[in-house]
């Protein structure tokens, strides 16, 4: 049987956007999914220019705007869900102005979460995307992982409730994989639509030759080589006997990551000198945001 169910949307401007081709782009991106939610929440995250491309979105009646430079994803995020909740809401995504998604994907999120019983989905995620990835069609639909980002992942809020949150001191990325740590623990399943793609526009392919033979990878800011290096180490000392089988994997994947850098990023010794610090921080018990 299907039920109506309520969801909204925060969407985080960490630049201006004034160019024209941009904003159209950026709007295309904002109609996959904006007729589908209750409200549209833009964060600014700095001082920004984006007045041109609010002219254009106002035919879309409801959106809020808050300027809340200094803070950090993880803590939007939290504030995010707990409106939400206040306002009754079934479901809360994120996104940015690059991501998108791919053939109605977004209806189709929607469609399952009305139709099929999410009682125990704590978070159903697309498939996410960078714009050149081949997206091939899987026979299985629907599959439970051990974690994923929240950018464009349904978040169910009744089972926050039960949960201890999202960790606003991680200030950003990794505490989206806190979460889902924190309800797989509690028996709840993070679902993966293997078929729905979420596109990201914003990313750069880095190409290193050596000799005849040439490697690539997706670059990765160098920002969230800090944070994704301190927090994962916060993450480690405490699931470690939680969960120690997805610690293990981690770190593995972690492993993977800092050769990436190494043989494909010809800044690597300017990352590895960020995660360097991320370490030493970590040792601190420093949290929050990275202070120079």
């Amino acid at each position: 049987m299907e039920k109506q169910v309520k969801i909204i949307a925060g969407y985080l401007v960490n630049n201006s956007i004034t160019n024209d081709v941009e904003i159209n782009q950026y709007l295309e991106n904002i109609q996959t999914y904006i007729n589908q939610i209750e409200k549209l929440y833009i964060y600014c995250l700095e001082q920004v220019d984006i007045s041109k491309f609010l002219q254009r979105l106002n035919k879309f009646e409801h959106i809020e705007i808050a300027i809340v430079p200094g803070y950090g994803e993880a803590e939007i995020y939290k504030a995010l869900v707990e409106k939400a909740i206040e306002d009754k809401i079934d479901f809360v995504t994120i996104m940015k102005p690059e991501l998108f998604y791919e053939n109605e994907a977004f209806l189709e999120l929607k469609k399952y979460v009305m139709q099929a019983d999410v009682s125990r989905t704590a978070v159903l995620t697309p498939m996410p995307l960078f714009g050149c990835e081949i997206h091939e069609r899987k026979a299985e639909e629907f599959r439970a992982i051990k974690g994923c980002r929240l950018y464009g992942a349904l978040l169910n809020t009744e089972i926050y409730k039960q949960t201890r949150g999202i960790k606003a001191e991680y200030y950003q990325t990794t505490y989206d994989y806190d979460y889902c740590l924190q309800a797989r623990h509690l028996g709840y399943n993070i679902m993966l639509a293997q078929n729905l793609a979420l596109r990201n526009q914003k990313y750069v392919v880095i190409t290193r030759k050596f000799g005849f033979l040439t490697l690539s990878a997706y670059s990765r800011d160098i920002m969230d080589v800090y944070y994704e290096t301190r927090n994962r180490l916060y993450l480690w000392d405490e699931y470690k006997k939680i969960d120690p089988e997805y610690i293990s994997i981690d770190k593995k994947l972690f492993k993977k990551e800092k050769q990436e850098i190494r043989t494909r990023d010809k800044s690597y010794k300017q990352k590895f000198i960020m995660m360097d610090r991320a370490r030493a921080d970590y040792k601190k018990g420093i949290i929050g945001k990275f202070e120079e």
